[in-house]
């Protein structure tokens, strides 16, 4: 096993006497993004934690890129004063965060790692985390075949990535009212390639179906999906809260 997967490995959390766990999960709300319709179902979202034992908010959560707020130190205050509150409200509700690549900047992640110490409820996953055969992951390894070193090397572009100006924001947002988004993310993420992909990257790292694993979730493709069956395996994915698109909280039960 390489050094990095090795890594990845330590995103597995033990578990002692076990008892049946309620877990929800949601990716890809992009807060702060104009495009996103995330506070349209803050609600649900909020429902849903404080009746989880679990919740994992399965990356890009925050979208730094794309930000309305004025500078990236800005949008890390306002991630982290939002999920203080999200914290605060589910004191009974384990909370994983496993990021995505546009909440892998540095200035947040840097911040996230001093915010979780402080918190006994909350985790943070750079990968992914497994519970016992589930596997929840951000998904950008659907981008195309990777495996740790692929994975890490894609992340590293995204360290120190740049909020767009209101040219580049403006283009998008025509982008949107055509609702070119919808047709590019199901051309660019065919279930059967997309899922083959995530198996791909699983196997190299040790957490395929051949550990045991029988169920995946993850998101960034945007293209929402349940129950796909693949050599045995489940996957899911909450698609996103962006205009046009379905979005769905999935909740799942989990022996822990």
């Amino acid at each position: 096993m390489t050094q990095a997967a090795a890594k990845l490995q330590a995103s597995t959390v033990p578990s002692g006497k076990t008892s049946l766990k309620t877990v929800y999960t949601a990716s890809d709300l992009h807060m702060f993004c104009k495009r996103s319709e995330a506070p349209r179902h803050m609600d649900m979202l909020y429902d849903a934690a404080q009746n989880a034992d679990v919740f994992v908010l399965n990356g890009d959560i925050f979208d730094f890129r794309w930000s309305t707020l004025k500078s990236t130190n800005d949008t890390v205050d306002k991630a982290l004063t939002w999920l203080d509150d999200f914290i605060n409200r589910v004191p009974g509700c384990k909370v994983h965060y496993v990021l995505g690549n546009h909440d892998s900047v540095k200035s947040f992640t840097d911040a996230l790692g001093v915010y979780a110490r402080e918190k006994d409820n909350l985790l943070w996953h750079p990968y992914y985390v497994r519970l016992k055969d589930t596997i929840f992951l951000h998904g950008d390894v659907a981008q195309k075949k990777m495996d740790a070193e692929d994975l890490t090397r894609f992340r590293e572009g995204w360290y120190f990535d740049k909020k767009k100006g209101k040219w580049m924001n403006r283009i998008y947002d025509a982008a949107f009212l055509m609702k070119v988004h919808k047709g590019i993310h199901k051309v660019a993420f065919p279930n059967r390639i997309t899922v083959e992909r995530v198996r791909h990257y699983l196997d190299q790292i040790g957490e395929g179906p051949d550990s045991g694993t029988s169920t995946v979730y993850f998101g960034h493709t945007h293209v929402a999906m349940s129950d796909y069956e693949h050599d045995g395996v489940l996957y899911h994915n909450t698609g996103a809260p962006l205009k046009g698109l379905p979005f769905n909280i999935l909740k799942t039960e989990i022996e822990l």
